[in-house]
């Protein structure tokens, strides 16, 4: 049986930021089509911004899945979506 972990929140995270806080906690990152370019792709160069995540924060996940996330590229409308703290 495979080890379960929570899922940290990402919303307000630069996509950066986001993929750190999901290796650590075993989980990886997805966004989009899964037959498209990667996020990683997707998300460089420039700064990106996590509007949404699923499942979500403190949801349990078995180590290795995918934590969809939804982004929105710097400058970009994110009206209500909080601004996480700065990553020391």
């Amino acid at each position: 049986m495979s080890e379960l972990t929570i899922v940290p929140d990402l919303v307000g995270q630069p996509v950066h930021i986001a993929r750190e806080l999901a290796a650590k906690a075993g989980l990886g990152l997805a966004g989009g089509d899964p037959d498209g370019p990667g996020i990683g792709s997707r998300t460089w160069p420039g700064m990106f911004w996590v509007t949404a995540q699923d499942p979500e924060a403190g949801a349990q996940l078995k180590k290795g899945q995918q934590v969809g996330v939804e982004f929105v590229a710097d400058g970009e409308t994110r009206s209500g979506v909080p601004v996480g703290p700065p990553h020391v």
